[in-house]
């Protein structure tokens, strides 16, 4: 039998050659990983590398709440004692809705089916405790019962909301125009809305029904009217357009909040400023501020879902993303929404709590929402700075007065303060009879 061959003796390196190997192993690895590294940085591997990693998050401007867009312009609390108002207020406007929001989140969400009433039943709710609230223009009934926590079942518009205690039951109830409505709620008076409504104080507000009763200087203005004792005393305010057309930064800074990525050389002059294309998509900058938008094939601006919410919803935040860099003082508020093969949508604006008409029409932002998207939209892009002098303003009663003088009594219109921006520099309030 063959003896079979020893293994030929390994050579096994000594202390210092197995000390110089493992550092030639560690130079290696060394030099590997820096080419690696250098080449990462090349332009051919930057642009594949989103492939391995998700690109860096944006940063977008923070979005307030919906529940500011639903903030009225004048609210009332009526308890056991009188009626508290306040009016062209921020501050003690947005206060006073705070506290007392949740009662209608909560009205809405148990609301009965509504019934219409008579324009006297109205008027004696607005004389039972309860809240009354006045809006800019007419929201949709069930944006504000979504945004504030109902289930936003209602139907209809609502230029003034009421929640009213008849002395048996609490009533949730809406005017649209001349036609009144009241719906069923399980709101409870007793230890719930009656502490809350108990806190405010009487301050001499009243309405102006209520007024011409005695004063028939008050009978041309809208019955509903809310009348503070002493007459209002608005800030003046300077306005200024963006100026995107000889600004290339302003411009880019417009883009990139609006997600066009071509740049500024892509835009080119038209008839009073500038137009870019982009997959389709149309884009316009005017001199004054107004910025038009008009979709293409590209799913731009997508939308959740065909609900006026989800439509709602995206206007709102598209608005406030456009409008942040040069919003400064103004405050924006939904004022209307209508069923046309989609929903156009309205904002306007409020410049310390008192209400804004700016340009032909009066709405800051338009927007129209069809087909999983937002397909169109306008906006009238203003920056406005307070000034140091105030408006003095002559009563709501020498206003109403005026208005009978003009022949304007019993034509439906409502004597409300306003900001009315036609593109002048200055901007002071006033009152208008507004439809």
């Amino acid at each position: 039998m063959a003896r079979r061959k020893a293994a030929p003796p390994v050579a096994r390196p000594t202390g210092g050659r197995l000390l110089l190997e493992l550092g030639k192993d560690a130079l290696i690895l060394l030099l590997t990983c820096s080419a690696l590294f250098l080449a990462w940085q090349t332009p051919l591997v930057g642009q594949l590398r989103g492939w391995v990693a998700p690109p860096a998050p944006v940063d977008r401007p923070s979005v307030q709440q919906p529940e500011g867009a639903l903030i009225p312009y004048a609210l009332a609390a009526r308890n056991s004692r009188g009626l508290y108002g306040v009016m062209y207020d921020k501050e003690g406007v947005s206060r006073a809705f705070e506290q007392l929001s949740p009662l209608l989140g909560e009205a809405f969400a148990s609301a009965e089916p509504p019934k219409d009433i008579p324009r006297r039943q109205w008027q004696a709710l607005l004389e039972s405790p309860g809240v009354y609230c006045a809006y800019q223009g007419s929201p949709p009934l069930s944006i504000l019962s979504a945004w504030l926590g109902g289930d936003g079942g209602l139907e209809g518009r609502a230029q003034s909301l009421l929640l009213a205690w008849d002395g048996e039951q609490v009533w949730l109830c809406w005017r649209d125009g001349e036609s009144c409505y009241r719906s069923l709620t399980q709101v409870a008076y007793e230890g719930h809305l009656a502490s809350l409504l108990e806190e405010f104080s009487p301050n001499g507000a009243a309405y102006a029904y209520s007024l011409a009763q005695t004063d028939q200087a008050y009978a041309p203005a809208d019955p509903d009217v809310l009348v503070a004792m002493t007459a209002p005393q608005p800030l003046e305010y300077t306005a200024a357009s963006p100026n995107f057309t000889g600004d290339p930064e302003a411009l880019a800074q417009l883009l990139s909040v609006l997600g066009f990525q071509s740049g500024v050389g892509s835009a080119y002059e038209t008839a009073g400023g500038l137009t870019l294309n982009e997959g389709g998509d149309r884009l316009r900058v005017g001199d004054t501020g107004l910025v038009s938008f008009h979709a293409g094939e590209e799913l731009r601006y997508p939308v959740a879902s065909p609900s006026l919410e989800d439509a709602t919803l995206a206007a709102w935040d598209l608005l406030n993303r456009a409008a942040a860099p040069w919003k400064g003082e103004t405050d924006f508020v939904l004022t209307g929404a209508e069923s046309s093969g989609g929903w156009i949508i309205t904002f306007h604006g409020r410049l310390g709590g008192v209400p804004l008409l700016t340009g032909e029409e009066g709405w800051y932002a338009r927007f129209t929402v069809a087909n999983g998207r937002v397909e169109t939209f306008a906006l009238n892009l203003r920056l406005y700075t307070p000034g140091e002098s105030y408006t003095l303003l002559p009563s709501e009663r020498l206003a109403s007065a005026a208005m009978n003088a003009q022949s304007l009594r019993g034509s439906g219109r409502r004597l409300t303060l306003c900001y009315s921006d036609v593109g002048a520099g200055t901007l002071s309030a006033g009152w208008i009879a507004q439809e």
